[in-house]
């Protein structure tokens, strides 16, 4: 469920661009470009966010990892749009909504609905383009659609009832502002979201521990812009619940109970990957933050293991994981630890391929294919099934 409200999410903002900024043309929201407010994306992510991650698109876009994972780029347009089953609104509107997006940033409150987190994405898309998705999308849409200002905003929901009676439905809904700053969100978060871009309401800059970590991850040679940054600040009050629930556990001397007790000990965490292009390598950092040193030092301990653990994992090294596990390297401070791994874009890429080829043919095997997925032959073996027939598999 939350792997597709993750999906539904995403599709929105793409098809916000078409829907929101329609109606931002149709109800008279070229008034609101004179407002106060800001288009980064950045901006839009409230204070109180547990998790705040920012992506550059555009850069990611050329990185041989992105085709990987979308499939490469045909006549039809970006490989992402038929990822995402938007191409019925690039056809009704004439361009490749998802070449549009820029920059996104995702938050998701601390405390909120299951599954519950906001979007912001800016995109670059012409007047002449909105008018077009304008006649198209209004001789499609159902439903009743409602538009009104909110501060630089012209905001879009859809206020019908839910499927069972009169009571409204709660849905996302779709804010587009001025520089072409797209928000979708549901319930106060969203509001929050449009505070935050206005500046009206407390924004990620006012978050310390946030903007601290941010700070750190960017500081080091080669992360000064990351294609993908993101920070946790994880709730003092869920960990302690964890701890007081662990009991007696969590201080005896059992080795795994101390590193589970260390794990909860971490504060924060965040991450910076740097996305190279063909030819260049995709860098990755880690960054946690310790509620005291000997936290930091049992995660040390777990990682370190983890990486043994990996390291001697043949079939691993078989798939194309080798290079990215031997570059990998923690250093330890205090209460802060670092990770850092590197790897050849090209080659990572050919691994995330094989990964995903080698789980399609799992899928396959374990029932009817589903969609494009690929049949196996009876007599066709997977990687790791010729690994494990050999005698010194594992050895």
């Amino acid at each position: 469920m939350a792997e597709r409200t993750s999906r539904e999410y995403v599709r929105l903002a793409v098809l916000g661009i078409g829907g929101a900024a329609a109606a931002f043309f149709m109800f008279g929201g070229l008034s609101t470009l004179g407002k106060s407010g800001s288009s980064d994306p950045f901006d839009a992510i409230p204070r109180s966010s547990f998790i705040a991650a920012t992506v550059d698109v555009a850069e990611l876009r050329r990185s041989p990892v992105y085709e990987a994972f979308f499939g490469k780029e045909s006549p039809g347009g970006d490989p992402m749009r038929r990822a995402l089953g938007v191409g019925a609104l690039a056809d009704a509107c004439g361009f490749d909504p998802t070449t549009r997006v820029q920059r996104i940033a995702v938050s998701v409150p601390e405390e909120g609905d299951r599954g519950e987190f906001g979007v912001a994405a800016r995109v670059e898309v012409t007047r002449e383009e909105l008018e077009t998705c304008t006649r198209a999308l209004a001789g499609k849409r159902g439903g009743k659609a409602e538009t009104h200002d909110v501060g630089s905003f012209v905001v879009l929901e859809d206020t019908g009832s839910s499927a069972g009676g009169n009571t409204p439905a709660v849905r996302p809904r779709l804010a587009y502002g001025r520089g072409g700053l797209l928000v979708v969100g549901k319930g106060t978060w969203f509001d929050a979201m449009l505070g935050a871009a206005d500046r009206t309401k407390p924004g990620l800059r006012d978050a310390t521990e946030h903007v601290a970590l941010r700070t750190s991850l960017t500081s080091h040679e080669g992360f000064r812009a990351p294609t993908i940054l993101a920070t946790a600040v994880l709730p003092r009050a869920l960990r302690e619940r964890l701890k007081g629930e662990m009991g007696a556990e969590a201080s005896s001397q059992d080795t795994s109970s101390a590193i589970m007790a260390g794990v909860l000990g971490v504060s924060a965490v965040g991450i910076a990957i740097h996305a190279g292009g063909s030819g260049q390598n995709v860098d990755a950092s880690i960054e946690l933050v310790c509620d005291n040193a000997e936290a930091c030092e049992a995660v040390d301990k777990l990682a370190q293991k983890k990486r043994g653990e990996w390291s001697r994992d043949l079939s691993l090294r078989m798939i194309g994981f080798g290079p990215l596990l031997d570059s990998f390297e923690v250093k330890h401070d205090g209460a802060r630890l670092r990770a850092t791994a590197t790897a050849s874009g090209d080659a990572l890429a050919a691994t995330i391929e094989r990964v995903l080829k080698l789980r399609a043919r799992r899928g396959a095997a374990d029932g009817p294919p589903q969609g494009d997925e690929p049949r196996r032959r009876p007599d066709e073996k997977r990687p790791d099934e010729m690994l494990h027939a050999r005698p010194d598999a594992g050895r």
